[in-house]
């Protein structure tokens, strides 16, 4: 929606929304093999850059969409369209080089593309009513841009809660683990021909415990995979 401000009344202009019946209940699938082999991911990092990610996350993040921090980074090209209302699902096999592990994975549409970011900027200064507390707020609106990346999903899992939440399973140092998790659900489009990337690293200093132990996890890439919802055109 964008609005405007004229001769002291506010008028809108509104544009066409896509509507859902129902949200999820997708029945196809494109089924992603991880890889060959497995990769190692280290969990500790130097004193030097765990202080500096921890004082400011953002730099973990940018650097881990860059590829450069411990982590796996697996990328492939889409051969349909793809338009998901259904969370994607991972199937893995991991195993910890100690009794616990975090798992924490990205799914990325890679390359560079005008997309629309994710925090909006003023437009216009104090042209709308009735905003916060009945104050005049800004016009604000997404910008249009292009970016190398865009996050189309994120996940998190502690090995211990791997079935659910509620259950407590033991993690036994150096043996191999199978199980599935979803990651968070969206809507989200990608067009014939995208590369997509998925990350996969232990902690990330924004969403998960700021682990410092020296462990490894190892994912055998020939026994995981990953399913993106209604490959369709």
């Amino acid at each position: 929606m964008n609005c405007h401000q004229s001769s002291g009344r506010t008028t809108a202009k509104l544009k066409n929304w896509l509507t859902l019946e129902d949200f999820g209940g997708q029945k196809n699938y494109a089924h992603f093999q991880l890889g060959e082999g497995s990769q190692e991911i280290q969990n500790q990092y130097s004193e030097e850059d765990y202080n500096r990610f921890a004082k400011n996350y953002q730099s973990f993040k940018n650097e881990l969409f860059d590829g450069k921090v411990n982590q796996i980074t697996l990328d492939w090209t889409l051969k349909t369209t793809s338009s998901s209302t259904e969370p994607p699902s991972s199937n893995c096999a991991f195993k910890s080089s100690t009794d616990k592990g975090l798992i924490s994975a990205q799914l990325l549409d890679f390359g560079p593309a005008k997309r629309l970011l994710p925090i909006p900027t003023p437009l216009e200064p104090r042209v709308m009513d009735n905003g916060r507390y009945y104050m005049l707020d800004n016009l604000v609106e997404l910008p249009f841009a292009e970016t190398p990346h865009r996050v189309i999903t994120k996940g998190f899992l502690n090995l211990q809660n791997r079935t659910d939440l509620l259950t407590v399973e033991e993690v036994a140092p150096d043996q191999w683990l199978e199980f599935s998790f979803e990651l968070q659900p969206t809507i989200y489009k990608m067009k014939k021909a995208t590369n997509s990337a998925s990350s996969s690293t232990p902690l990330t200093f924004e969403h998960t415990v700021r682990d410092k132990t020296d462990y490894q996890l190892t994912i055998d890439l020939e026994q995981s995979c990953i399913d993106l919802p209604n490959m369709v055109e």
